[in-house]
């Protein structure tokens, strides 16, 4: 970490994301892993804020009139913390999260949740064009598999590796959770 203040984003965890798709999604104990996260970021009184996404489709899961619609019990935000409630991919079109970020000083943001190839991908691209340090716990995030145009199947960890490498270096830092949380533990011993 490079920010005293770094926040953690959790996009997109609700319950649709169990009704999204029928395919076999990798990375089954992402949201186990986005809890540890957020037990963390409560402890370390840092920033937190929480993105749903709220579909226009009638028929999505992820639908406001959707019975799952609703956050996933272990990420469901406390206090005063953050909803941004957006209807595109990416968590900053449509909402308020660059202007709550800027209005708290947050120059570093670690970005998890679902699903890697659609708004983690946008945001993470978004967040670093706004000149934010982006960080990608890559266990606490999940894909699907995909059919491609020439229908051949991709499989959910491919996707999976293949998104997160395409923006690795360039838009964001990847790692797994044990080393962020590691470099937690580094910062605070060196203070």
């Amino acid at each position: 970490m490079q920010s005293p203040n770094p926040v953690l984003l959790i996009i997109d965890v609700q319950q649709a994301i169990d009704h999204f798709d029928d395919g076999y999604r990798n990375n089954p104990d992402a949201e186990k892993t986005i809890a540890l996260l957020l037990d963390h970021w409560r402890k370390s009184g840092l920033p937190i804020a929480h993105v749903r996404h709220a579909s226009k489709f009638p028929e999505s899961p992820y639908h406001p009139a959707s019975p799952h619609f609703a956050f996933k019990p272990e990420v469901m935000p406390e206090g005063d913390e953050p909803v941004f409630t957006k209807s595109e991919n990416c968590a900053f079109i449509g909402t308020r999260l660059e202007s709550w970020l800027n209005e708290c000083g947050i120059s570093e943001v670690v970005i998890c949740g679902v699903l890697t190839n659609n708004s983690i991908d946008a945001t993470v691209r978004v967040a670093a064009g706004l000149g934010y340090r982006v960080l990608v716990p890559e266990d606490a995030t999940a894909a699907f598999p995909l059919q491609r145009l020439d229908g051949k199947f991709v499989s959910a960890e491919d996707i999976q590796w293949i998104y997160l490498s395409n923006l690795h270096g360039e838009y964001c830092r990847v790692s797994s959770t044990a080393e962020l949380l590691s470099s937690f533990q580094k910062s605070a011993n060196q203070a």
